[in-house]
């Protein structure tokens, strides 16, 4: 799958002419719909590929649910549930590209080689060490804290593991309805 953005899903047509196939978040929200995805991978499909707002609404719900959940499971305080989850909906479907290597994750670099007695420069491509190859840059611990309404000390001792936590959770889901998308759409993908 060569691009989904959170209009929709953009399919680079591999050199047969033509522009860029265009899948409309119509057809993306009809292809979660088929098959036998979780109804909170679906939210997380909706959320981030169609450019649901209901559907980031009920996922910030169903987050919040789930951290309550876990919360009561775990003796914790379940106060900043609903920050935490309003967190997690804002960093999945709102990621922020890394400035260094503008989302790449790889930077083409110049970098000293050895051979024999000289040392050249050449160019390669290198993993961006600012996002570690992700592409993605992280909010601020403030910004995060900020966020989920909790003082900046408190979340970063206690709440950010556990938002991490919720986050990856969510990352899993958003990676199961990419699978499920390219199998869905694997005929004009081709």
């Amino acid at each position: 799958m060569a691009k989904l953005t959170t209009r929709g899903l953009r399919i680079d047509s591999g050199g047969t002419g033509g522009g860029p196939v265009t899948i409309a978040a119509e057809d993306v929200a009809g292809a979660l719909g088929m098959g036998r995805l979780k109804p909170q991978a679906v939210l997380v499909g909706r959320a981030t590929f169609c450019d649901d707002n209901r559907a980031q609404l009920e996922l910030a719900k169903w987050v919040q649910q789930e951290l309550h959940r876990r919360c009561r499971r775990n003796g914790w305080k379940t106060d900043y549930c609903e920050g935490l989850a309003q967190l997690c909906v804002f960093e999945l479907v709102h990621p922020l590209r890394c400035v260094h290597c503008l989302g790449r994750g790889q930077l083409w670099l110049q970098v000293p080689e050895r051979r024999g007695e000289r040392i050249v420069l050449v160019e390669r491509w290198r993993t961006c060490p600012r996002c570690k190859g992700s592409g993605r840059k992280r909010l601020t611990v403030r910004d995060r804290a900020a966020v989920a309404q909790i003082g900046k000390s408190q979340f970063a001792d206690v709440w950010a593991e556990r938002a991490d936590a919720m986050l990856s959770d969510l990352y899993g889901l958003q990676d199961d309805v990419l699978r499920h998308l390219w199998k869905q759409f694997a005929d004009e993908a081709a």
